[in-house]
C-alpha cells in the first residue's frame, strides 16, 4: 500500500488577502493574524508533520509558491476573476488530490496548521475503502427560526454579517447549489477539509472539477442575482468557497464519508485547551506559540 501525506503553504501577499473580520474580543484581520504567526512556527510545524510521516512510514511532500503554483493562479485570474487568492489556494490542494492520487494507494492532506501528536496510523485506524475521511463541522442553529431573525436584524440594522467562510455560510451555500440542480435535500453536511483521507475512487467519485464553469457560474448567480430567493443577509453569505462545492458535489454524487472524531481532527479555535487523547489537533486559532509550548511540555 503505497501512501503519502501532503501539506501546501502559499504566502498571500496581505494585499490580496480576503477580509476576515476578528472574533470578539480580537483586534486584528485572522488572516493578518494568521500570516504573522505562520511565519514565526512554520519551520515547526512542518517538521513535525514530516515526523508523523515518517513514523506511519507515509511519503510526505509540500508545496509552496513556486512556478507550479504560479500558473494555476494566472488560469484562475484569466477564467475566473471574480475567486479570490484564498479561494485559490484551496481549489490548489484539491488539483493535488486528483494528482497524488494517480501515483499513490491512499492520501491524506493535512493544512499546515494540523499538528500531530500521535504515532497511531490513520490509514490503519480508518477504513477509507468505505468512505472519504473528513470532518463533519458543526454549523449551528441553520434552522432555528429565531436564530434567523436574529442575524437578519444584525445585518440589516448593525452591519454585522456572517463570514462566507463560516460553517453556516456554507450550509446555505451548498443547499442552495443543491437545490438549484434539483437535488431533494433535507439536510447537508458541512465538511472541513483540514484533514482529508482519500483515494482516486472517491476523487473519481466525486468528480470536483467536471462542469466546474457551470458550478462557479452558478455560485456566482446565486451571489449577485438581484431578485433573490434567499433573504439578503444569507445571499451576502454566497461564495466560492472550496468546502461548499465538497458538500454540493459528495451530496449531488451520493459520496459517503467516514466521519473524523473530535480526537482525530480536534479543532481548536476560540479555545487553547487541547481535548485529551487528541491524535490530530486543527490549530484554526493560530494560536502556535502556545501549542508549541504545552506540545514541549508534554511530548519532548
Amino acid at each position: 500500500m503505497k501512501r503519502i501525506i501532503f501539506s501546501i503553504y502559499i504566502d498571500i501577499p496581505e494585499p490580496l488577502l480576503d477580509a476576515q473580520p476578528p472574533h470578539h474580543g480580537e483586534t486584528e484581520d485572522k488572516n493578518v493574524k494568521a500570516k504573522r504567526e505562520f511565519a514565526n512556527h512554520y519551520s515547526w510545524l512542518l517538521e513535525r508533520q514530516k515526523e508523523y510521516a515518517n513514523n506511519i512510514s507515509a511519503d510526505y511532500k509540500h508545496y509552496v509558491y513556486d512556478q507550479k503554483y504560479i500558473d494555476l493562479q494566472k488560469w484562475y485570474n484569466e477564467n475566473y476573476p471574480y475567486i479570490t487568492e484564498y479561494n485559490i489556494v484551496n481549489f490548489y490542494k484539491i488539483h493535488l488530490m486528483y494528482e497524488l492520487a494517480e501515483e499513490y494507494d491512499e492520501v491524506l492532506y493535512l493544512d499546515l496548521d494540523v499538528l500531530p501528536v500521535t504515532i497511531e496510523n490513520i490509514f490503519d485506524k480508518h477504513d477509507i475503502t468505505k468512505g472519504v475521511l473528513i470532518k463533519k463541522n458543526a454549523h449551528g442553529k441553520r434552522s432555528d427560526v429565531e436564530y434567523i431573525k436574529k442575524r437578519e436584524d444584525l445585518f440589516l440594522n448593525y452591519n454585522i454579517k456572517n463570514s462566507i467562510r463560516s460553517p453556516w455560510a456554507k450550509w446555505w451555500n451548498s443547499r442552495a447549489l443543491c437545490m438549484n440542480y434539483g437535488k431533494p435535500i433535507d439536510d447537508i453536511p458541512v465538511y472541513n477539509t483540514g484533514i482529508v483521507g482519500i483515494n482516486k475512487y472517491w476523487l473519481d467519485k466525486i468528480d470536483y472539477f467536471s462542469d466546474f464553469d457551470e458550478t462557479l457560474e452558478e455560485m456566482k448567480e446565486l451571489k449577485e442575482e438581484e431578485m433573490s430567493m434567499y433573504p439578503q443577509f444569507v445571499q451576502a453569505m454566497f461564495g466560492w468557497d472550496n468546502e461548499t462545492i465538497w458538500g454540493f458535489k459528495c451530496h449531488m454524487n451520493d459520496v459517503p464519508s467516514v466521519w473524523l472524531d473530535g480526537y482525530w481532527h480536534a479543532f481548536l479555535d476560540k479555545n487553547i485547551i487541547v481535548p485529551k487523547d487528541s491524535k490530530l489537533i486543527h490549530i484554526v486559532n493560530k494560536e502556535f506559540k502556545a501549542i508549541r509550548e504545552w506540545y514541549e511540555e508534554n511530548y519532548i
